[in-house]
């Protein structure tokens, strides 16, 4: 049997919903390895296969959202209700009138055309076509179903539906089920696997002498009945009923549907198992990022914007999965992070300064010394005057001395500035060649002040004039005082994809309030990148960066590639419906909303993953937070 135990994955129903959180959600329906299975079903005559949700797959968590996409097509409001109600409306009749609840397409789109006036045969043929486009090889069956045929065993399908037997076979053949001996449609025969007697049917065609076995996903029409009258059944647990009791809670119908697809299709099918990493960036990070994605590059056609620049290190990933989607908006990674924008604009932004330089490096776990925070910034020329604050480099920055620390860089400004002026200068041809002849680009970064984007758009359009319109893209905002950055907001000068203090109040709320406000480490996690952070420029105009934080990389790696393949699948599959990307911010950010509920996923995968809060990591010591350390410090 594929599958080789029931499992009850549903939570209390009277209780939110809860992500899988006992390892891989994709070890959850325990099927049988693909060869195994096949050799179990080598030893029948004949092998029967139901065909939907069992050798075919489709795109969507119920089947009858492909209804909501022929409704748009057909320029006509509520239509999957219309031709849900019309199949019902007709089986009834059947059952009167026939004996039967058995219905052919072309008898609903009969009841669809007197409801609305389309063309029979017009609407019949476009879900033909979309079942056409949008039905795929279940990859779990379909190498069983390869292996079944190396070996010549007879093939036949079996299914209660209403697509006739020439479309069926097309849709089987386009999808690799070649050379399947018999199909057998309930619609043609009058009968049901649900009334068993299509079963009767085919047990009297194969011969009643030979031995059967039939596969499929509905344990009452596929497993009882089939077992009542005398075949041996598998059960392949439909992949949604495995997958939905985990999907975000809360999504908009449509794009819901298309990321709960797209996720139970990949992860419960049978073939492939994920590790908690894969799978925290497919299942949590892949949907926003193909949102903000889509986001910025309609921001970028309405608003005329030349060229995006993906800021390091979020911006990685980022770049890679918009240069997937779309060729028309260039774009350039460029190299940025908080203590080179902390550098480069400390003229205008002192207080930022402080508090990165000394208050976060006050409160961290993780404790550094005044010389080695000195060597980070670039600052070591200004050790000589710290005897003069009571100060000794060889002291760690705490609560007791950052007053000091803080007075002795605000004593001692004109050196701070004096340091970076050249520095920053070398920095200036940098961004230019990056620019090159754009007049108006678009930064981007994940958040959450959205100081990064700014202190670019500073030094672009104000210090060196370059002649050139920045405009801030992030991908949330959110401050410590909730109000540091509102002018931005509403001017505009910061946009944020998915909520700010004025933008789905609810999830900025949920986001800052909740977990003791350790929320977007978890969520910087998805675009954290195998690469140091960058530090600055120096004398030689070499780049220099931080500690690289190798220890994170492996993790890293499979997160993006989760990330990676849930953007190829979505594009891939939607590719021909452009507004099937327009997913919310609001939406975006739910399936992240859930994992963050309970926060042992995190604790158990995560608590070694080294993580930088502040600017600047422990050079001497080659050390960082953990996010281990994080939690315990937040009391979580």
């Amino acid at each position: 049997n594929p599958v080789k135990s029931p499992v009850k994955a549903s939570p209390n129903p009277s209780t939110r919903k809860l992500p899988y959180l006992n390892g891989s959600e994709s070890e959850i329906s325990n099927r049988t390895d693909a060869i195994f299975f096949a050799k179990t079903l080598m030893n029948y005559d004949v092998i029967s296969f139901d065909i939907f949700d069992t050798l075919i797959l489709r795109p969507f968590s119920a089947p009858t959202n492909l209804f909501m996409l022929l409704g748009y097509k057909f320029n006509i409001m509520d239509f999957k209700r219309i031709r849900i109600q019309a199949e019902k409306d007709v089986r009834e009749l059947h059952r009167l009138t026939r004996g039967n609840h058995e219905v052919l397409l072309s008898d609903i789109y009969e009841r669809v055309s007197e409801r609305t006036g389309l063309d029979k045969q017009a609407a019949m043929q476009a879900e033909i076509d979309l079942e056409m486009e949008f039905c795929f090889a279940n990859p779990y069956m379909k190498r069983v179903f390869d292996l079944l045929r190396a070996q010549n065993k007879e093939i036949i399908v079996c299914s209660d539906m209403y697509l006739p037997e020439s479309v069926i076979r097309r849709l089987l053949e386009k999808n690799g089920y070649t050379g399947i001996q018999k199909i057998y449609i309930s619609c043609e025969y009058n009968c049901s696997k649900r009334s068993k007697g299509l079963y009767e049917i085919v047990q009297n065609q194969v011969g009643r002498n030979r031995a059967v076995a039939h596969v499929g996903d509905n344990f009452t029409t596929d497993i009882k009945h089939a077992r009542e009258c005398g075949w041996d059944a598998f059960y392949y647990k439909n992949v949604h009923d495995i997958g939905e009791p985990f999907r975000a809670d809360g999504m908009s119908e449509l794009v819901g549907s298309t990321y709960a697809g797209i996720v139970n299709t990949h992860l419960h099918n049978g073939l492939n198992k994920y590790s908690p990493y894969y799978e925290y960036g497919f299942i949590y990070g892949g949907f926003y990022i193909v949102g903000f994605c889509n986001w910025i590059h309609q921001y970028c056609l309405q608003n005329q914007v030349e060229k995006v620049l993906f800021l390091s290190r979020d911006g990685d990933i980022y770049q890679k999965v918009f240069n997937r989607m779309f060729s028309d908006v260039p774009n350039e990674y460029v190299y940025w992070s908080r203590i080179a924008n902390t550098k480069y604009t400390a003229e205008i932004n002192r207080d930022d300064f402080l508090t990165r330089m000394v208050t976060h490096k006050a409160v961290s776990v993780i404790k550094i010394t005044i010389s080695s925070l000195l060597a980070s910034l670039s600052l070591e020329s200004m050790e000589p005057f710290l005897t003069k604050h009571h100060l000794h480099k060889e002291e760690y920055v705490t609560l007791d001395n950052a007053k000091m620390l803080e007075q002795f860089f605000i004593d001692h400004w004109d050196m701070v500035l004096s340091a970076y002026a050249d520095e920053t200068e070398r920095m200036r041809p940098i961004i230019q060649g990056t620019i090159g002849e754009a007049k108006h680009v678009a930064v981007v970064d994940v958040g959450w002040v959205g100081s990064g984007p700014l202190g670019l758009k500073y030094l672009i359009e104000q210090k060196w004039a370059l002649g050139c319109k920045v405009d801030c893209l992030i991908a949330a905002s959110k401050s410590g005082n909730h109000v540091s950055n509102i002018n931005q907001l509403q001017n505009n000068d910061t946009t944020p994809y998915i909520f700010s203090r004025i933008l789905n109040r609810d999830l900025y709320n949920t986001h800052t309030l909740s977990n003791n406000g350790t929320n977007s480490i978890y969520f910087e996690i998805f675009t954290q990148a195998c690469s140091p952070s960058f530090s600055g420029i120096s004398d030689n105009d070499d780049f220099i960066f931080d500690i690289p934080e190798v220890e994170n990389y492996q993790v890293i790696q499979e997160i993006h590639q989760g990330i990676l393949d849930f953007a190829q699948k979505y594009y891939s599959t939607f590719k021909n419906y452009p507004y099937l990307f327009n997913i919310s911010g609001y939406d975006a950010y739910l399936p992240f909303r859930m994992i963050i509920r309970e926060l042992s996923f995190f604790k158990k995968y995560f608590g070694s993953f080294s993580y930088s809060r502040g600017v600047g990591m422990d050079a001497e010591n080659q050390r960082n937070e953990t996010l281990a350390q994080i939690m315990k410090k937040s009391n979580l």
